[in-house]
């Protein structure tokens, strides 16, 4: 999986990590080799123009949980959220954490909803991956790509109380 490099920027609050302001695309999530880019917010709309059919409608939204680590036993509160969309052709997931975020496409379902970035999501006693709850889409690829541009989502600060996973998944959920 190549990517090309990725320069970073301070580091997020409350987690240490660093959070790069940029956007991780897998457009083949389901390979397991293939191309990834890192898309910063100016070359957002022109690059995701070039790499996927933006005019594909959103047929489904779906709003999944799952637990921060093994040690969880209960993730009513903390756990990491994150969006899976279904279009025509593919299954999308998209989500934010402490190091930015991450859209992956792929035409396996499981390839975006129980991975992130090719590795298995998290998982605890009892706990897994869990679908919090669905609707029907109502707009394009394109719709969704001009509102994280506009709302610049890509430069707001992964904050572990103030905006994190979970906020980032609920203005997205609403806007789809």
């Amino acid at each position: 999986m190549g990517s090309s490099s990725s320069s970073m920027s301070s580091g997020s609050r409350s987690t240490g990590a660093v959070y790069t302001k940029k956007l991780y695309f897998d457009p083949n999530a389901d390979s397991p080799e293939g191309r990834d880019y890192w898309i910063t917010d100016s070359e957002l709309r022109e690059t995701l123009s070039e790499l996927v059919d933006v005019t594909e409608r959103i047929i489904e939204v779906r709003y999944y949980k799952h637990p921060l680590g093994s040690w969880q036993l209960m993730d009513n509160v903390l756990h990491h959220a994150f969006i899976v969309f279904e279009t025509n052709k593919w299954w999308w997931s998209i989500e934010k954490n402490d190091e930015g975020v991450t859209i992956q496409r792929s035409k396996d379902f499981d390839s975006v909803c129980y991975r992130y970035r090719r590795t298995k999501r998290k998982t605890s006693i009892g706990k897994g991956v869990e679908m919090v709850k669905k609707a029907s889409g109502s707009s394009t690829v394109m719709e969704l790509i001009n509102h994280i541009w506009r709302k610049d989502y890509l430069n707001q600060e992964y904050d572990l109380l103030t905006y994190n996973c979970q906020h980032f998944a609920d203005l997205l959920y609403e806007f789809i």
